[in-house]
């Protein structure tokens, strides 16, 4: 199966997804469009030790719209006074997604959404008998009752009544579809059928969706909530889908009770990739809002996270390293600029993202590696440098740019150079209780010579005020956007080597990285950006400007 970019049902692209085709050959009939319903703001903030402020929520709201959530359930509004007053201004935003507010089966409850200026609710019991028994102290009819009581009274104030049955997999399977048809005849539109605790498998969550899906009336939609608790809340969404669901909810990053909920970047995409489905997500603004929530939730998202992870386009095995030289789908189902991930279309940035070295290091990948860092070598040397490296790899977990480059420079005893259109000579910085100020002394390559320029800058730290005042200087590249900075120790001490990694987007929309490695945080930013800006004018050189083609060879990506 080979689907496109633009169109996941149109076929015929391999730049962008490659998938098995052997899912055609079992797939289910599936919905037209799949609705997501996001809880990160309800459902999510119930992770330990994660409290989004209320400035934070609006700003997650207006992202999640952006990105194209159907639904965004924006809290609890009788939980406490932040959360009424988060409900009420997400409401208030004028969003395009249907605001949503949860409410127990209580009238308490219900009237704090019908307060809080919502869009619409979200009410729910607990069906199973052990939720019966030992948490509502109710029985099956006192339950029966109640939902028909307080479905009623929620469709009074509300068009859009969400009904869920609580712990829908552990109650038995007759009396949920009765509790859901009670709910449909008191008023609801969308039953939701949630694992709450994670307690099924795929195969008998589909099950309990198609049952549903037999017995409620075709206008209604079913929603899939599932948990994270045995790992399978992905895979149990997927299989709801796959049964007769058309709506999923989602957190970013997974986050939730517990283990959490399903993770949006995976259901999303999934459905996007793997069966084709339409849906309304922007799927290029999927890296920026999960890095959005990891900001602000303080949940590290986990770098062998699926997609999103640092290591998600990354390779280090030989095999896998050489073929995705030659063609990125080899290893990678599908290209990671489609869901926004950052990686520019570069074959020296492609191999600085995606290949790393190690022990398990093959010729290719390494010799890819050794190109994009400068180093020249000889047949005898690469051999030399090989042996060192995988001698390294079985000492330690990471090996670094700088790592393999003192390798290389011991065994070519050299430093490689650069053909540089600009070249650093000389950079004064001052800080401290003073206005952080920069100057920089460059050379700039100009029709076969050298031009010397001097330019000062402030900024709100040594090291913006650095890198400003090398944009300053440097006018030739127009204007420049700093996107990405990021800067860690390889070594240990206070004299710490720091590897500074940037991005950077010029006018034309042209993405390169640059890094760089000194015992200076300051000069290893400016080596980076000097990098960053000498790679940009040499893919300025061979013609890529304002995304044109030389014709020279590029990656397929």
């Amino acid at each position: 199966m080979i689907f496109s970019g633009r169109d996941p049902g149109e076929k015929g692209n391999k730049r962008d997804i490659y998938v098995s085709p052997h899912i055609d050959l079992v797939r289910s009939k599936l919905p037209e469009h799949v609705y997501f319903f996001d809880t990160s703001l309800r459902d999510g903030e119930q992770t330990p030790e994660v409290s989004f402020t209320l400035d934070e929520k609006l700003k997650i709201a207006q992202q999640f719209d952006v990105l194209g959530i159907d639904i965004i359930e924006a809290g609890m509004p009788v939980v406490s006074k932040g959360d009424f007053e988060s409900c009420r201004q997400i409401s208030r935003l004028g969003l395009k997604a249907q605001v949503i507010g949860l409410a127990r089966l209580a009238k308490r409850d219900i009237d704090e959404v019908i307060a809080a200026d919502m869009g619409a609710i979200h009410v729910f019991i607990a069906t199973s008998d052990l939720h019966l028994r030992d948490k509502l102290k109710m029985t099956r009819e006192q339950v029966m009752a109640k939902i028909t009581e307080m479905v009623a009274y929620a469709k009074s104030h509300f068009s859009v009544v969400e009904f869920s049955a609580e712990d829908a997999t552990r109650t038995d399977l007759d009396f949920l579809i009765q509790a859901n048809l009670a709910a449909v005849q008191a008023g609801a539109i969308r039953i939701n059928i949630p694992d709450t605790v994670g307690t099924t498998t795929p195969k008998a969550f589909g099950h309990v969706v198609a049952k549903n899906r037999e017995r409620l009336p075709a206008g209604v939609k079913i929603c899939a909530h599932c948990h994270n608790d045995f790992g399978l809340a992905v895979a149990n969404s997927l299989a709801g889908v796959e049964n007769g669901a058309e709506v999923v909810h989602t957190t970013f990053l997974g986050i939730g009770e517990r283990a959490g909920n399903a993770s949006f970047e995976q259901v999303a995409t999934a459905l996007y990739a793997l069966y084709g489905v339409k849906t309304s997500i922007n799927y290029k603004e999927l890296y920026k809002t999960s890095k959005m929530v990891e900001r602000f939730s303080s949940v590290k998202i986990p770098v062998q996270f699926p997609l999103i992870g640092k290591n998600a386009f990354r390779h280090e095995s030989g095999i896998h390293a050489h073929a995705v030289i030659q063609n990125p789908r080899t290893y990678e189902p599908l290209t990671p600029e489609l869901i926004g991930y950052p990686r520019t279309d570069d074959l020296a940035d492609i191999i600085s993202q995606s290949i790393t070295v190690g022990k398990h290091t093959g010729g290719h990948a390494l010799k890819a590696k050794l190109d994009e860092l400068g180093v020249t070598y000889t047949d005898e040397q690469f051999t030399d440098i090989m042996d060192k490296l995988k001698s390294l790899g079985d000492k330690k977990k990471k090996i670094a740019d700088i790592d393999l480059l003192s390798i290389a420079n011991d065994v070519t005893g050299r430093i490689a150079q650069q053909d540089n259109t600009v070249v650093l000579d000389e950079l004064t910085v001052l800080t401290g209780s003073v206005t952080p100020t920069a100057t920089a002394k460059i050379r700039v390559r100009m029709n076969g010579g050298w031009e010397q320029r001097i330019d000062s800058s402030i900024g709100v730290g040594p090291v913006d005020a650095a890198v400003k005042s090398i944009l300053r200087t440097f006018k030739e590249i127009g204007k420049v956007d700093l996107m990405e900075y990021e800067i860690e120790a390889v070594t240990g001490g206070t004299d710490a080597l720091g590897v500074t990694s940037i991005k950077i987007k010029d006018e034309n929309g042209i993405v390169v990285a640059g890094n760089a490695v000194h015992e200076d945080i300051v000069m290893s930013s400016v080596q980076a950006v000097m990098n960053a800006l000498n790679r940009l004018m040499k893919m300025r050189r061979k013609g890529t400007a304002n995304g044109k083609d030389s014709g020279a060879a590029r990656p397929s990506i």
